[in-house]
């Protein structure tokens, strides 16, 4: 009797453990500071033309989540190890379209080659950015593996301002930036930007928020959900 008395209460136990419900997946959602799209202002709240598309996600799905800035090549390393994580503004490029699930799009984005204006530089095709000392860019930033791939040379900078910077002060021959935001971007950086112009389009991509693979797809599902509400 004693040991069908044991056997129940195990079982009961055991049950009682497998009913319990999984904690649920906190979500992070992360940024760089990446104007106009996402960036802080003056009073060092995070805004931007994504910044509001995402929160207007989040207030439909009523959650309250604080968005974290931070260095692009930092948070995309970030995205790539812990679930739940979600970051925006993420170009969907062919290489990246396995390592997230996504949501989206939100938006359409160019990205151009830049020169010192008079630099007499000519880029006629990808091809020809192997034959250029070095070109400034982002790590991992949407448009720099194009590059790489072509053997472009790089130098790495953490964000676009200081990218725009060497180009002007002569450390790159080249810089890779986007044309929507470089006004701003050059504002930032100190410099006038009517002393660069545009020598190539090295692509143009969506953004979209890209999440952790591990994310459970359900949250995804209800993200994506919102966005398209939004759309209509």
């Amino acid at each position: 009797m004693r040991i069908s008395i044991v056997l129940l209460l195990v079982g009961i136990l055991t049950v009682a453990a497998c009913s319990t419900p999984a904690p649920a997946t906190k979500l992070r959602v992360i940024a760089e500071d990446f104007p106009p799209y996402n960036y802080v202002d003056e009073n060092g709240v995070v805004v931007g033309q994504s910044t509001e598309i995402v929160q207007a996600i989040m207030s439909k799905l009523g959650e309250n989540i604080s968005i974290e800035v931070m260095p692009w090549d930092q948070a995309y390393q970030l995205a790539q190890k812990e679930p739940g994580i979600a970051l925006y503004s993420t170009a969907r490029t062919p290489d990246r379209e396995n390592m997230f699930l996504w949501v989206g799009p939100m938006m359409s984005y160019e990205k151009y080659l830049y020169a010192r204006k008079g630099s007499g530089i000519k880029i006629n095709s990808l091809a020809d950015v192997r034959n250029v000392k070095a070109i400034a860019g982002v790590k991992n930033e949407g448009g720099s593996q194009l590059i790489i791939d072509q053997g472009g040379k790089f130098i790495y900078t953490a964000t676009g301002y200081e990218a725009l910077k060497k180009l002007v002060d002569g450390s790159a021959d080249l810089c890779l930036a986007p044309k929507a935001d470089l006004s701003i971007t050059a504002k930032k950086a100190g410099i006038n930007v009517d002393d660069i112009e545009p020598v190539f389009l090295v692509h143009r991509y969506d953004f979209y928020i890209a999440f952790n693979k591990n994310t459970p797809p359900a949250i995804v599902q209800q993200w994506q959900q919102a966005l398209d509400s939004l759309k209509k």
